[in-house]
């Protein structure tokens, strides 16, 4: 087995485990708190994605240049990269949390929340993760990722659920949040060692790096165009249909988390072919065809799922969410694709993809300020934005699926 595919494997086992750590973690929640409190949760987690995909832009920015940096650069190049980095994030992730705060009566309110004080723990959880996706991003930029598996196993999968039942015990609905804080702050304590370790060089001047702006930019689009339908459900369902949207979601989402492991490897392996002068395109397309293999599997399973472990999961009261499953993970599928061209985009720092996912965001939210009248209506209205949006770059763009199959990208410039 080359090392790429020992890498991917490894990242992909780490994934499976992240993400039976979030499945445990949501059945745990909906075990202990009413269906409103576990729609809430699972809305305030939406809220802290959203608002931290600026951040995971940074992450993928920053482990495009630091395979660069290690390709072509110096340890001292790394090592003032790192330092300004850090100072960068610190005041980032300060003043996330001080815009949060003042703003927790009016999303208290509008997520029918009932108290300001579990989104104001959203920000403070918000704030450490970004903080731990940056780490994260050094490393991956390394391909050290054994810390990358830590990263995705630990304090983004199985440390939640483990301290969860404890938190909800001593705080109620809010120690859904203190679980993700106490597990975001494991994972800092072990992720900073990569990070120290460079900065330890004497620093010497970095070479001129893309912005990250236009990463940051593209994954809040990204981030609002597969959440932003759990946001309008909580805000726009009655009580109940809110809580089957929310139980949907956790497994239906499964069709895009999982296999976005393979782009944690495809990132700086692509980024530092392209900084040889070497093509990526076969990588892409690897990515890709896995992708839709590990999407349509997830969707599926959970076509065929009989209703019973949906209810023995989760409860009696969760079974209306079973139609909704496979439709969910069948949207997801195509928002994985999308991820995959993101993915590559960043890796050629293209801004053209950034500009179609902006109008993309839009556009669903437009659809879904029309569709929102049931759950149904949801999963449609998200449906045709994405969809579209994934036709839209195969026809327009130089690294279609199509033309990177047939080995003849366009010569022009457009979204890729």
């Amino acid at each position: 087995m080359s090392d790429a595919r020992r890498m991917g494997l490894i990242v992909l086992i780490a994934s499976l485990a992240q993400h039976g750590g979030n499945y445990l973690f949501y059945v745990i929640a909906a075990r202990m708190v009413t269906p409103p409190e576990f729609a809430a949760i699972s809305a305030l987690i939406a809220f802290g994605t959203i608002a931290m995909m600026p951040i995971n832009g940074v992450q993928m920015a920053v482990a495009r240049d630091v395979a660069v940096l290690r390709t072509s650069g110096t340890e001292g190049e790394m090592s003032g990269y790192v330092r300004r980095l850090g100072r960068r994030t610190g005041i980032t992730c300060l003043v996330t949390l001080l815009v949060i705060i003042p703003l927790s009566p009016l999303l208290s309110d509008r997520l029918n929340l009932g108290s300001p004080q579990p989104v104001v723990l959203a920000g403070v959880w918000i704030a450490a993760a970004a903080l731990l996706n940056v780490l994260t991003g050094i490393t991956q930029g390394m391909e050290r990722f054994g810390f990358v598996a830590f990263s995705l196993a630990g304090p983004l999968g199985a440390l939640r659920p483990l301290l969860l039942p404890l938190c909800v015990l001593a705080a109620g609905m809010a120690g859904g949040m203190w679980a993700m804080i106490a597990a975001t702050a494991i994972g800092l304590v072990v992720m900073i060692r990569p990070a120290a370790q460079i900065a330890r060089v004497a620093p010497t001047a970095t070479p001129a790096m893309p912005s990250t702006v236009v990463a940051m930019i593209a994954l809040l689009a990204f981030s609002s165009l597969t959440n932003a339908d759990l946001l309008v459900a909580q805000a726009g369902l009655a009580e109940a249909d809110r809580a089957h949207y929310a139980s949907a979601v956790l497994l239906g989402k499964i069709a895009l988390f999982l296999p976005t492991a393979l782009a944690f490897v495809l990132l700086p392996k692509a980024t530092a072919a392209l900084e040889r002068g070497e093509r990526a395109e076969g990588a892409v397309l690897m990515t890709m065809g896995l992708t839709v293999v590990l999407s349509l599997g997830v969707a599926g399973l959970l076509w065929i799922m009989p209703p019973w472990l949906l209810t023995a999961t989760f409860g009696p009261e969760y079974a209306m969410a079973k139609p909704l499953l496979a439709p969910l993970a069948l949207v997801m599928t195509a928002a994985a694709m999308l991820w995959v061209h993101l993915t590559f985009a960043i890796a050629k720092r293209s801004r053209r993809m950034t500009t179609a996912l902006v109008v993309a965001a839009i556009a669903h939210w437009i659809v879904l300020g029309f569709m929102h009248d049931s759950p149904t209506q949801i999963i449609l209205g998200s449906a045709i934005v994405i969809v579209a949006t994934l036709v839209a770059i195969e026809i327009g763009s130089g690294s279609g699926i199509v033309r990177m199959l047939m080995g003849r990208p366009k010569a022009v410039a457009s979204p890729r």
